[in-house]
């Protein structure tokens, strides 16, 4: 047997290594030294679980936005029945948020990226139409963004995580 296992990430290392080849784990240090560099390594490992509870409250996050556009259709019904674009954009858009929020377990970075850059090109040309309309809803805004952004920098730091890990 040439090679140990390390009690933090589970890598195979040469035997003769005094540190994990991945995390670094002291294999030659005090218990006080290891038990605190695996404590680190779960701390960084949540970031894997962050992740993906990330997924389930982006999943509901376009849930409500498809919510808010079923809404939005259904009281302005007779405007959207005398300017036909808009009812399709809509449409699109409900269709769409379906997809991404259907399909976001599968590619999580993309099917978060899709609605997001939706939204913030939404809001973007709401602002230039009428600049006050960006303070409607703002707090709604802001928490639909923040969630789609924070669940883009989960997934993305997660993936390096398991890359560099082996994870």
């Amino acid at each position: 047997m040439n090679s140990k296992n390390c009690p933090a990430c589970k890598n195979d290392n040469s035997i003769e290594s005094l540190f994990c080849d991945k995390c670094e784990f002291p294999f030659e240090g005090t218990e006080k030294e290891k038990s605190i560099h695996i404590g680190r390594f779960i701390n960084k490992r949540g970031v894997i679980f962050d992740a993906n509870d990330s997924i389930r409250k982006s999943q509901n996050i376009l849930l409500l936005v498809i919510g808010l556009y079923i809404l939005g259709l259904a009281i302005n019904f007779e405007f959207l029945m005398n300017n036909k674009i808009f009812f399709v954009i809509d449409i699109l858009i409900v269709i769409s948020f379906g997809v991404c929020a259907f399909m976001i377990k599968k590619a999580p970075v993309l099917f978060t990226v899709i609605p997001l850059v939706i939204i913030l090109t939404l809001y973007t040309v709401n602002f230039i139409a009428d600049p006050i309309s960006i303070l409607n809803g703002i707090i709604m805004k802001l928490i639909i963004v923040g969630t789609l952004v924070y669940s883009i920098f989960l997934h993305i730091s997660s993936s390096k995580f398991r890359k560099k890990y082996n994870y």
